[in-house]
């Protein structure tokens, strides 16, 4: 094993959708790993999405990529001269570009050690492996000491064979170790080392997840690893070794006053899977903020745990600087809920939580999804009923695509509407990957984009002042909808 002491961590540019809006976070991930890896090595992070945001290029058949071009990114690599290059793949969308990345790296330093890690590698090792003769490596969920372990072992004379959670070639074949367990003292890990990352970019180019923001700068934050429930669709339990673990709130609230005081933070982005299932835990959190006096604002771009927003948690989160919640509703109807996604989630709760997030002067904004194997036209136009009865601010409509690692996945392969393989290629929500003998694709698409574009602007027309606060951006930056009117006319 090459002994490692330099090495680049990199985010690679990003495959959209025409109908999407580019963003610009920090890559959590990557700032961790970066963390627990600065003392040991010489380290250089590159977020090619953020510092090139302004390149756009064609993608395949019908997306669209921002960020630097490849060439611009192997130069980098050519700079620096790391003994290992690791790319984040979150999505299966952008594993393509991973492969380039690869690619870059191997003509800069044919001996260098190349590792990627996240969602699409972890659940579909084989694939990417035999999809990039040049990746080494694969570090399975969790990476942070995958990594760490890595590095002493190329200083020790270790074997790759030896590191929990690693994936390897051993001559011609794919070798997966033993799963890494998940790390249970989350307080053990330092916080993400976002002073090693271009921060005035973030800043400048100001597009969160889900767009909306009150205050800036803003910073995205995690207190939570995983998620306790076990839906069918989501890999997000089983990507964090299907433990949900929690840090301190002392832990939390002591970032949230390095991110305010230190960095200048204004707006925090909590992108827990599920901020708000530890009921006694969340009112601690909130709490903790008012006595510390932490002036921000915040939202949950990523969803709450609808069941367990009571009155005086509601009360507590207003306080403290939230202004607006997403529901991850996913569908307007039982059945599917509870028999083909299994979320354990009933839609009178769903109903009775909107109330109370409209009560608390809270903005609210759901998430729903359709086109899942074994719903029927009849259950999708519930849900497109039930997300007009919510009367939510605003709603993203997905079209539902088989994410690696979960149980609809598995039914997906097995009816033959996907192949592990192809997952890579053109993936995104606004299109479906399959058809049933209950709808077709195009259906399916009619459906999402006339009830997207009805329900807003219906928005506008029933509640215009609660419809321009949530869109202010576009009449601050109507350039925005400009782009995506040119990108869907180019595409």
């Amino acid at each position: 094993m090459r002994r490692i002491e330099r090495v680049m961590l990199i985010y690679p540019s990003v495959t959209f959708s025409p109908e999407g809006l580019k963003q610009s976070h920090l890559p959590l991930g990557l700032a961790y790993l970066a963390a627990v890896l600065r003392e040991k090595v010489e380290l250089s992070v590159l977020d090619a999405a953020v510092e090139g945001h302004g390149h756009e290029e064609r993608a395949g058949r019908k997306m669209l990529r921002y960020g630097l071009p490849f060439a611009g990114i192997e130069r980098r690599i050519r700079e620096f001269k790391p003994d290992l290059v690791g790319v984040s793949c979150i999505f299966s969308s952008q594993y393509q570009n991973v492969v380039e990345v690869m690619k870059a790296a191997r003509r800069v330093d044919p001996g260098v050690i190349t590792v990627t890690g996240g969602t699409h590698p972890t659940f579909l090792p084989e694939s990417s492996m035999g999809k990039c003769p040049e990746l080494d490596l694969i570090a399975r969920g969790e990476g942070e000491f995958t990594l760490l372990d890595l590095v002493r072992a190329s200083r020790e004379g270790g074997e790759y064979g030896d590191i929990p959670g690693l994936v390897w070639r051993r001559n011609s074949e794919v070798a997966i170790n033993k799963p890494r367990e998940p790390h249970m003292n989350l307080d053990e890990i330092p916080f993400p080392a976002r002073d090693l990352f271009p921060l005035e970019l973030y800043h400048e180019i100001c597009l969160p997840m889900g767009i909306v923001y009150k205050r800036k700068p803003f910073m995205s934050l995690i207190t939570t690893r995983g998620c306790p429930f076990r839906c069918a669709f989501c890999s997000s339990t089983n990507f964090w070794g299907n433990r949900y673990r929690k840090r301190s709130v002392k832990n939390v609230l002591d970032e949230m006053e390095h991110l305010h005081n230190d960095l200048g933070i204004r707006e925090l982005k909590l992108f827990d899977d599920n901020l708000t299932s530890d009921m006694k835990r969340a009112k601690e959190l909130f709490s903790g903020m008012i006595e510390r006096g932490i002036d921000v604002t915040w939202n949950t771009p990523n969803g709450i745990h609808v069941v367990s927003l009571d009155d005086e948690l509601l009360g507590l989160m207003r306080k403290s600087g939230g202004y607006e919640l997403t529901l991850a509703v996913e569908s307007g109807d039982q059945d599917v809920l509870k028999n083909i996604i299994r979320k354990p989630t009933r839609l009178d709760q769903v109903e009775a939580a909107a109330k109370r997030i409209r009560k608390k002067g809270f903005g609210s904004y759901g998430f729903f999804i359709i086109g899942f194997p074994g719903e029927t036209k009849e259950q999708i136009r519930r849900t497109l009923d039930f997300s007009r009865r919510l009367d939510l601010d605003r709603i993203s409509c997905f079209i539902f695509n088989p994410l690696p690692g979960t149980r609809l996945f598995e039914e997906c392969v097995a009816k033959g509407y996907v192949k592990p393989g192809d997952m890579d290629e053109d993936v995104d929500y606004f299109e479906s990957r399959f058809e049933t003998p209950e709808w077709t694709r195009e259906e399916l698409q009619r459906l999402r984009r006339g009830w997207f574009w009805r329900y807003n602007l219906g928005q506008l027309l029933r509640h215009p002042i609660r419809f321009f606060s949530r869109y202010f951006i576009f009449l601050t930056r109507p350039g925005l909808l400009f782009d995506i009117l040119i990108r869907r006319l180019r595409t």
